[in-house]
């Protein structure tokens, strides 16, 4: 895989060499070998659910049936297909691309992507704990009232709440790359800006637009590692949780000095 890759062009496979194996050389998972063989032992080879395969290419009974042939994968996904009721090009479509990544497994690229979404869940929660942390120096620095200076804290979850519905919709219409740089661009972009804010309103102001940053973020995060995680590593989802807590302990340290 190249080292550097052009973002704002169009990538075609010969520009990743290795990627491309012909099923037949293909290693599936083992948890996807675990279901042919269950399959095979409760005699659905020949079953009712892939009728729908034309029938030189149905397998004939459970012995021809191998997960490593072009059949094998059709019969898979009409099984799939009838046991959720649902049958569109776009359900097809999914469970193939499904079967790709539970083939892949957790691959170097899978862990690549748990820590870059796990460093947005961490700046997430850095800055939330940021904004607790600031706001007895506000009432020193601008002279607002303790009991007005809460209202920072008021404009920084309304940005939250923008952000995550604008976001959360938006990353499905441009995609969940441009959404989750963008977020991260916009907590960064406006989080050093509030360092120099010349009052408590403009503090507020960009309280509130990083809030719509960090609000986008955390939603973009889950759905982008969701979509590359294979099934049988679900519970890594969860432990994206695991990076919560250190956002917030490198804020209060952060902040201490």
């Amino acid at each position: 895989m190249p080292f550097f890759m052009n973002p704002f062009r169009t990538h075609d496979v010969s520009d990743f060499p290795g990627v491309l194996i012909p099923l037949e050389h293909a290693e599936r998972h083992n948890s996807v070998i675990r279901a042919a063989e269950e399959r095979e032992k409760a005699g659905k080879g020949n079953s009712p659910m892939l009728s729908g395969i034309d029938s030189e290419d149905a397998p004939r009974g459970s012995a021809e049936y191998s997960a490593h042939t072009i059949e094998g994968l059709r019969a898979e996904i009409e099984e799939d297909v009838a046991a959720s009721g649902h049958d569109t090009a776009y359900d097809r479509k999914s469970k193939v691309i499904n079967k790709a990544i539970s083939d892949i497994g957790m691959g170097p690229y899978q862990w690549q992507l748990f820590v870059l979404c796990g460093f947005g869940w961490l700046a997430d929660n850095l800055w939330l704990q940021s904004v607790a942390i600031v706001l007895p120096r506000l009432t020193a620095e601008f002279g607002v009232s303790s009991t007005n200076v809460r209202y920072t804290t008021c404009a920084t979850f309304v940005g939250l709440c923008l952000g995550a519905c604008v976001w959360g919709i938006g990353s499905d219409v441009m995609g969940r790359r441009i959404a989750f740089n963008m977020t991260l661009f916009i907590a960064g972009v406006f989080g050093l800006a509030v360092g120099g804010a010349p009052s408590w309103v403009g503090t507020c102001g960009l309280f509130a637009a990083l809030g719509f940053g960090v609000g986008g973020n955390l939603p973009v995060d889950g759905a982008l590692f969701l979509e590359f995680l294979p099934f049988a590593s679900g519970a890594l989802l969860t432990m994206l949780s695991v990076w919560w807590p250190l956002g917030q302990l490198i804020a209060s340290v952060g902040m201490s000095f």
